[in-house]
């Protein structure tokens, strides 16, 4: 498993990207914040019956160095505009996880023809009043956006916690369950962990695409006029075990915009592509199977 071959892009600096196989339209996989190729290496592969499947490392993550350029959210769906024309594509089907949905949908309003269908996986949402994230997440999240804590508490964190107990660590807040991810998987996981540990420009890329995030998530008007700008049609799918973005986000998402598919699957985390990646991408094949 895993993807087929890794190629670097220039878009005004590097850009990762990795091809898993598949003819025909394009589909690109987007991870969340803190994440890389790796994350879709489980299901990326399976969703190749629908289209060319290719994931990208976005500025500030995997092994796409910022440079002169900014990881924020906004900078990253321009970067996924310019991604699927040097693929060599007009537009794809974005797939995006966490932070990868929310560049995904401003990508979809800010470069409407480059988008012709998004499916949005536990994306980031505005903060549920009904649930709101438990307090290890908060204090994951919120607490290195205060200013001089960030980068000291990475490091002290990265210290005293090998790339082997990050990713235990991680997979246990993101997974309901970690013991469905793969062994394999976890091993790519790990050695994506310990390849950032070795880039300067990692941790002030983490906290500034984290301070972009939250500029719409505790936004909720805003994030409500973004979402109502969206016209590519949309599956969204959400785990009901989710401790990052609450189930209760994405059910009011989907109450915003009902001509949306909507999907959510019992007892997953906020990975379904790594926690169930048989069933996630057979509801994401199926979903495109019926739109064509």
């Amino acid at each position: 498993m895993g993807h087929v071959k890794s190629d670097t892009l220039d878009v005004g600096g590097p850009v990762r990207v990795a091809e898993y196989g598949g003819d025909g339209p394009l589909i690109l996989l987007v991870h969340g914040l803190g994440g890389s190729i790796e994350n879709w290496d489980v299901a990326g592969p399976l969703l190749t019956a629908s289209g060319r499947v290719v994931a990208v490392d976005l500025i500030g993550f995997g092994d796409s160095e910022p440079r002169d350029r900014r990881p924020s959210v906004d900078d990253n769906a321009g970067l996924v505009a310019e991604v699927i024309q040097l693929l060599g594509h007009d537009r794809a089907t974005l797939v995006g996880n966490s932070m990868g949905g929310l560049v995904s949908m401003i990508t979809a309003v800010e470069h409407a023809q480059r988008v012709g269908r998004l499916v949005l996986v536990n994306p980031a949402l505005p903060v549920s009043r009904l649930r709101p994230p438990d307090f290890e997440v908060l204090t994951k999240l919120i607490g290195p956006l205060v200013p001089g804590i960030g980068v000291p508490a990475f490091r002290v964190y990265r210290a005293a916690h090998s790339p082997e107990e990050e990713t235990a660590e991680t997979l246990r807040m993101i997974t309901a369950d970690p013991n469905t991810v793969p062994v394999w998987a976890r091993k790519l996981l790990t050695e994506a962990n310990r390849r950032r540990r070795g880039h300067d420009w990692a941790i002030p890329a983490f906290l500034e695409a984290d301070r972009s995030i939250a500029r719409y998530v505790l936004r909720p008007r805003r994030f409500s006029r973004m979402i109502h700008k969206i016209g590519a049609p949309t599956l969204l799918i959400h785990g009901s075990k989710d401790r990052l973005v609450s189930v209760d986000s994405a059910r009011w998402a989907a109450t915003e915009r009902p001509d949306w598919t909507y999907e959510e699957m019992d007892d997953v985390g906020h990975v379904p592509m790594l926690e169930v990646a048989d069933k996630f991408a057979a509801m994401v094949n199926g979903w495109l199977e019926a739109a064509r």
